[in-house]
């Protein structure tokens, strides 16, 4: 049987994504290889063959999805630029989110995984979050510096909210550290210093 040109592409693609949803679902200690592989309906050969590993499938997931929700923010205006980024932040510090680990972002889902992980892999989160910081600045007010340190700040913030939301119980003190999240950070993005 004769595959496609881009077939190999299209199968580690689909790999990627399965098995990057099941990572952050279970985190990066509490899947082995072989579950990973059966959440891609693919054999563990198949994902050896694609990736280096159960490290190199983390790497490759921080790389294909870490900041990919935030796609939609840059505009070269930076009042849009701000309303993009409110909507993307009421997504992001949703119920919805909290609840669903394995379709939600990366960062709260696995930055644990990644501080243990390998030099490379943190290489490779350090460089998709440093995009990250450069695409929220510019939506953010002050100089350069202090447009960065808000970045870095808001990032921060709202990982650290995500996961603490997540190891609530559901109820009232879970929505409330997503809904004063969103409030805070709503109410210093419009602030003008």
């Amino acid at each position: 049987m004769r595959y496609s040109p881009d077939h190999k592409a299209k199968a580690r693609a689909a790999i990627l994504q399965q098995a990057a949803g099941t990572l952050k679902e279970k985190g990066f200690h509490g899947v082995g290889v072989d579950a990973l592989a059966a959440a891609a309906h693919v054999t563990s050969g198949a994902l050896y063959s694609n990736f280096d590993g159960k490290e190199g499938l983390l790497d490759q997931v921080v790389a294909a999805e870490l900041g990919n929700r935030f796609a939609t923010v840059p505009h070269p205006d930076p009042d849009e630029r701000r309303r993009r980024l409110s909507d993307v932040l009421r997504l992001y510090l949703s119920n919805e989110h909290r609840t669903d680990p394995a379709s939600g972002c990366v960062m709260p889902a696995l930055s644990a995984d990644v501080a243990r992980a390998s030099d490379s892999v943190r290489e490779t989160y350090r460089h998709h979050m440093r995009k990250l910081v450069d695409t929220l600045a510019p939506a953010l007010h002050g100089t350069p510096e202090e447009q960065d340190n808000q970045a870095w700040t808001m990032i921060a913030t709202i990982i650290g909210a995500i996961t603490i939301a997540r190891a609530l119980p559901p109820g009232d003190d879970a929505n409330t550290v997503l809904d004063s999240t969103l409030h805070s950070l709503l109410q210093t993005m419009n602030d003008r210093h």
